[in-house]
């Protein structure tokens, strides 16, 4: 893998997925009534779309196995999410039980979202690898006439 590569997917993705999470935010803000969102929440987004963006282009872009790039992309993420977001949920301005109720949403949603990932890419392997599959005790003379 580049570094140079490495680094062009962190860049987009970060882009995206900040533009995505500030309209989110956006949306929350008008949907609660809430007049404002504190200033460090906007940073705090960024820096967990800066770690949710790392774990994706080192998952795509890594020479890893699937399950070790798996597990680096779950603590990246996961974690990402602890540092920035649970653990200063006062800088954001929502409450601690709330703020706990969606850290556990989030941890299932992305349990159930890799899962299927995983599953599906399982699926696809087996899939392939049986029509790879060529039985050698297959009756190749079936067309042969025996004299």
């Amino acid at each position: 893998m580049k570094f140079k590569a490495l680094i062009k997917a962190f860049l987009i993705h970060t882009c995206i997925y900040t533009t995505v999470a500030f309209g989110a935010a956006m949306l929350f803000i008008a949907a609660c009534g809430m007049t404002s969102f504190a200033t460090a929440a906007y940073f705090l987004i960024l820096a967990f779309c800066a770690c949710f963006a790392l774990a994706n282009a080192l998952f795509m872009h890594a020479g890893l196995s699937i399950w070790w790039r798996s597990i680096l992309h779950a603590c990246l993420t996961l974690g990402g999410f602890y540092l920035c977001i649970y653990s200063r949920y006062a800088d954001i301005g929502m409450s601690s039980d709330s703020l706990l109720l969606f850290a556990a949403l989030m941890t299932l949603l992305y349990a159930a979202a890799f899962g299927t990932f995983l599953a599906v890419r399982y699926a696809r392997l087996r899939k392939k690898e049986q029509k790879a599959y060529e039985n050698v005790y297959q009756n190749k003379d079936k067309d042969r006439k025996w004299r």
